[in-house]
């Protein structure tokens, strides 16, 4: 009989000691706190735990230069050893709700040496007990990890010079209403800079003639009347997709002129796009003039250098996102090379953990009382402007995180924002950011208070998400969240990809099984407490403006998304398709020769079926409904891109096509269409003998498909349409073309 280890034993993983065991005791002492479900064994572990919400005394660290803080002496006693030079990390393996949950991720990020030391991030986000302010980052090196953030981002009033002002202050707010408007000088200073824009690139003139006749050395076309129109049509239908740029407290006379050119053509481009009579076709060309000469005017200007200015960060993010959805192939691989440069600027000024390097240290006794140089408090208005930019600032980063992700997802792009770079509340409610005035905002964050509401830190809701907890936030909030649950999957399952590269020890399967189990678990939470939370939002009152869920406005296709995105690399079913040429490079015969052996693995695996039958479920609710969202039509040829490729894997003979079945010549076609996406997007799972027949509808998918995006005005959407008659022909018995 083996003898008996010593409890103080290193074990295995290197740890120094094995404490007692206590699995399997009742738990009988519950924790009373608002909000809070801990449940102990021990009486002396919930009063241990109860210190947390109500602490008799704060130990603060005072080796170095250290601002830790604890609730226990004895924690500060224990915290204090990391600071000498004989501290060993315990390596202790943290307590996770989901069996084996752990390990993956540990295999994953630290495969040499197979441990999970406490500072790391997968140890946090995958251990239930732990909260934000337990992630150390007091290990990870400056420049990797950033600095600690201190920023408190809750609402903080100075309520006495908030309710002191005058009736002639009152006159003076209702007065710069009128900035949000272009003057006549105004206008004379944009169409200056349009002018130059046009003379770097006169290849455009013949596309917008109209446009740009000339009148007494004025253009009267590009009138106030519609600079105006492509302003409205950015706060209604641009903005609500990247709420960045704050709408009251917008001043049209201020803002920098290529941040207004930036709005300017986007309206103009969505105005371009939702016209159905083809008059303001030129409106494009003007937006892509513009475009096509800004981006040098912002990234030469003062403000374009860390930390970088509020106006920098909403311009470029904002002129990303046209350059990807809004034009042409060139545009979109510039916005894609451009935009590490602008993620770095992000990092550089430290806007991701709530502070750019040009604020001075806050009070922390009482942060609310903001004052002007001269030490004045701040007057209403300034003091809401200057929250404004704050927050704006938190929504850039927010929006360059969700567009690196979803278009890492779409196009197959390198994502290059981590989750665990942002350290920052959620965004605030809809009703603060949509509120006209500071006394609104006021009278909201007190009723909010008065109810117990709080922001919620992302690093905090996303791992309350990936455990299937309940995140209370709006429906911008809960977008960031299934990106960040994206992004986690993501980088997990290009971590394993790079790993096989160079030749070091993976996961096994199963335990790739594990981790990929919890976040289709967490995302499926997520969905059910969206739809809840939207239900329940229905018989609230109308907010003061456009709800807004970020740069793919349906939550359901986003889910859609994330489940196929996880599943299936759009690059390879491109190739395998027969693109000659993707992300700025010519396919060569050998990329295709892998990419076919790569698909043929792919096909095999019960987790692509799973991403097949999604995309079914994405086409079945979207493939007819006319919507704006300029991400959706994309989405909807990579979800028939995936189902085609699976379906040419596995589905036939090489060199032989399906024929119709003679039931289906005497219906239309997009009858057939609408009866194959309902009858499989509405199967609970999609078994092998099932996926082997979907071939049977898929033509008629294609034909359908090509006639959506056969009105496209993007040239992506092009190439689009036209790979997907490449499908059709291969599917058919043909060979691929370019």
């Amino acid at each position: 009989m083996a003898s008996q280890q010593p409890t103080n034993t290193a074990s295995p993983r290197g740890g120094g000691y094995k404490r007692a065991s206590r699995k399997g005791a009742p738990r009988r002492f519950a924790c009373d706190h608002l909000g809070c479900d801990k449940i102990y064994s021990r009486a002396e572990h919930l009063q241990r735990h109860q210190l947390n919400h109500a602490p008799k005394e704060i130990f603060r660290c005072d080796i170095g230069d250290c601002d830790q803080k604890f609730v226990r002496l004895d924690l500060l006693a224990r915290h204090k050893k990391r600071h000498t030079a004989s501290y060993t990390p315990r390596n202790r393996m943290p307590s996770f709700d989901e069996t084996a949950a752990a390990a993956p991720y540990a295999n994953v990020v630290y495969p040499p040496d197979n441990q999970l030391a406490p500072e790391n991030f997968a140890t946090w986000l995958f251990d239930p007990q732990s909260t934000y302010t337990d992630l150390s980052v007091a290990h990870i090196p400056f420049l990797e990890g950033g600095l600690e953030s201190t920023l408190n981002n809750k609402i903080q009033y100075d309520y006495e010079s908030l309710n002191s002002h005058s009736p002639m202050e009152q006159g003076t707010r209702q007065a710069d209403l009128s900035d949000a408007w272009i003057t006549e000088s105004r206008r004379q200073e944009l169409l200056h800079w349009f002018q130059v824009f046009r003379n770097k690139q006169p290849h455009y003139e013949p596309s917008m003639a109209n446009l740009i006749h000339e009148c007494g050395g004025d253009m009267p076309a590009l009138n106030l009347d519609m600079i105006h129109d492509c302003l409205s049509e950015f706060w209604d239908n641009v903005s609500p997709r990247l709420p960045v740029v704050h709408r009251h407290t917008f001043s049209a006379k201020d803002c920098p002129v290529p941040l207004l050119l930036v709005m300017i053509s986007l309206g103009a481009a969505s105005l371009r796009g939702r016209d159905t009579t083809g008059q303001l076709s030129e409106y494009g060309t003007f937006a892509d003039v513009i475009i096509d000469s800004v981006r040098w005017e912002i990234l030469t200007s003062d403000d374009a250098t860390p930390p970088i200015g509020l106006w920098v960060a909403q311009a470029l993010l904002l002129l990303e996102f046209y350059e990807k959805l809004c034009s042409s192939r060139r545009f979109h691989e510039r916005a894609h090379i451009y935009h590490p440069a602008f993620l770095t600027l992000l990092r550089r000024g430290s806007p991701l953990i709530g502070r750019t390097g040009s604020e001075s240290p806050i009070d922390h006794e009482n942060p609310g009382a903001e004052r002007t140089e001269s030490g004045m408090p701040l007057d209403p208005r300034s003091w809401w402007v200057r929250w404004a930019e704050r927050e704006s600032m938190h929504r850039v980063v927010f929006g360059a995180f969700m567009l690196d992700i979803i278009h890492a997802a779409m196009f197959g792009h390198t994502a290059d924002m981590a989750a665990h770079e942002i350290r920052l509340p959620l965004p605030c409610d809809d009703s603060l950011w949509n509120a006209s005035s500071p006394d609104v905002v006021r009278q909201l964050d007190a009723n909010f208070r008065m109810y117990g509401f709080e922001q919620v830190s992302f690093l905090d809701g996303l791992k309350s998400a990936l455990h299937g907890k309940e995140v209370k936030t709006h429906a911008f909030g809960r977008m960031i969240i299934i990106s960040g649950l994206l992004s986690v999957g993501w980088h997990l399952s290009h971590k394993e990809t790079h790993l096989k590269w160079l030749d070091l020890r993976t996961p096994s399967s199963e335990t790739q099984d594990s981790w990929r189990k919890m976040l289709l678990r967490a995302l499926g939470n997520w969905k059910q407490s969206f739809d809840v939370a939207m239900t329940d939002s229905v018989a609230e009152p109308p907010s003061h403006g456009p709800v807004s869920n970020g740069p793919i406005g349906s939550a359901s296709l986003l889910f859609h998304l994330v489940h196929i995105g996880l599943h299936t690399d759009i690059v390879d079913c491109q190739v395998y398709a027969g693109a000659n040429r993707l992300l700025g490079r010519k396919v060569s015969s050998r990329d295709h020769t892998n990419a076919v052996k790569r698909m043929s693995t792919w096909a095999k695996r019960a987790s692509t079926r799973h991403a097949v039958l999604h995309a079914f479920k994405l086409l079945h609710r979207y493939a007819l409904r006319n919507e704006t969202d300029p991400h959706r039509p994309w989405i909807m040829y990579y979800a028939v891109l995936t189902i085609w490729a699976f379906v040419q894997a596995v589905g036939r003979p090489p060199g032989k096509g399906f024929p119709l079945r003679p039931s289906q010549l005497a219906h239309s076609t997009y009858a057939r269409m609408a009866e194959y996406l309902s009858t499989v997007a509405g199967l609970l799972g999609l078994d092998e003998a099932t996926a082997a027949a979907l071939h049977e509808g898929l033509p008629e998918l294609l034909d359908v498909m090509e006639g959506i995006l056969e009105e496209a005005d993007t040239e992506l959407l092009r190439e689009a349409r036209e790979r997907l008659s490449v499908c059709k022909d291969m599917l058919l018995g043909g060979s691929p073309r370019s």
